[in-house]
């Protein structure tokens, strides 16, 4: 069944981005909802859009970006999303910048960086909101997808101390899924006034409207979609198909699929919050053979696995032992291209004998 995205006067709605401009494009509507009914509003980015090199390349015709000039870029960016901000009437103190790496967040996931995590879980514990709105699992562009899980952890961590209700996902990086509804869909109608102010508010973003402009001004159409749950389409097409334990190993069935300017080997990329929190790579070989297990932050391998197919379709057989029981596991395949990931990360939400939920 497709619901009405609603808020009411009571509602704290937070917003986590991971770059200037996804307030506008993914959700300008609700912002402007929130202002409307009275809510109230925090809107945290990850990132400051700073390691954009293509965009600032065409906005500034220079071809070497150094840190200075990805310094300015940032500041630029900042601007951007204030000028934006006023036009969905959000003001500037329900603001926040944690001012992490852009294109980074995948790496802080991975080396499981504590100062990163407790960030997002500072911005749900100080807020306390009712309503949390963050990117899908699903999302192709690493920095969203990443942030997903840190929230996902989060929340794990925090064991229902904050007072959210109602956690709502958005897709910009996507197309194929973006499209499509499915049970779970939340639509929030835009009138034709709101269309124009986060279309306008999507235009302030003028560093990113050189290379995609009409891309970006595309999402101010007549409804938002959000999504209760992941999308199962997504979910089914995943590269990591299924998990189960045999004979005291962890089996993954993966079905990875090359597509254009596809680049780089395969590695299946794991993160569980059980005690130890656990964070893995496997380098997935080409074809039937040994897979080394590393430690994501050091690149010291840690242990070995067996991959049996080739191009990243068959199975991983990994000793069971690598992953803690009792907690959160989620998986992504990592086979870059260009900015962006063959699928985002999956939660594997049971594993029988393994994961407790």
């Amino acid at each position: 069944m497709i619901q009405t995205l609603a808020l009411t006067s009571s509602d704290r709605l937070l917003v986590l981005a991971p770059h200037p401009d996804d307030e506008s494009v993914a959700t300008g509507g609700l912002l402007q909802h929130a202002m409307e009914v009275g809510a109230k509003a925090l809107v945290v980015f990850f990132t400051e859009g700073d390691n954009n090199p293509w965009a600032q390349r065409a906005l500034e015709l220079r071809w070497r970006i150094g840190p200075s000039d990805r310094a300015r870029f940032a500041a630029r960016r900042r601007e951007e999303v204030r000028a934006a901000l006023e036009q969905l009437g959000v003001p500037l103190a329900d603001t926040r910048f944690l001012g992490f790496p852009d294109q980074g967040a995948s790496d802080l996931l991975l080396h499981g960086n504590e100062v990163a995590q407790r960030a997002v879980t500072n911005a749900l514990e100080e807020w306390r909101p009712t309503v949390l709105v963050v990117p899908s699992l699903l999302d192709l562009h690493p920095d969203h997808s990443a942030l997903a899980v840190m929230v996902a952890l989060a929340m794990a961590q925090l064991r229902g101390s904050v007072p959210v209700r109602r956690v709502v996902r958005f897709l910009v990086h996507n197309p194929q899924l973006r499209s499509r509804r499915h049970e779970g869909s939340l639509v929030l109608p835009l009138s034709e006034a709101q269309k124009a102010r986060k279309r306008a508010a999507i235009a302030c973003h003028k560093s990113q409207l050189v290379l995609r402009g009409s891309w970006l001004l595309s999402f101010a159409s007549g409804e938002e979609t959000y999504f209760l749950e992941e999308s199962a389409t997504g979910l089914q097409q995943h590269p990591v198909v299924t998990v189960h334990l045999e004979n005291g190993n962890l089996v993954f069935r993966l079905a990875s699929r090359t597509r254009m300017r596809s680049f780089g080997a395969r590695k299946l990329c794991l993160v569980c919050n059980g005690e130890p929190p656990v964070r893995l790579v496997v380098d997935l070989p080409s074809s039937t053979g040994g897979a080394t297990v590393r430690e994501p932050r050091s690149g010291r391998p840690i242990g070995e696995g067996f991959f049996r197919g080739t191009s990243g379709i068959g199975t991983l057989t990994l000793p069971a032992g690598v992953v803690s029981p009792g907690g959160l596991l989620f998986a992504k395949v990592e086979h870059r291209f260009g900015f962006f990931d063959e699928a985002g990360w999956k939660e594997i939400s049971s594993v029988p004998g393994l994961l407790g939920r």
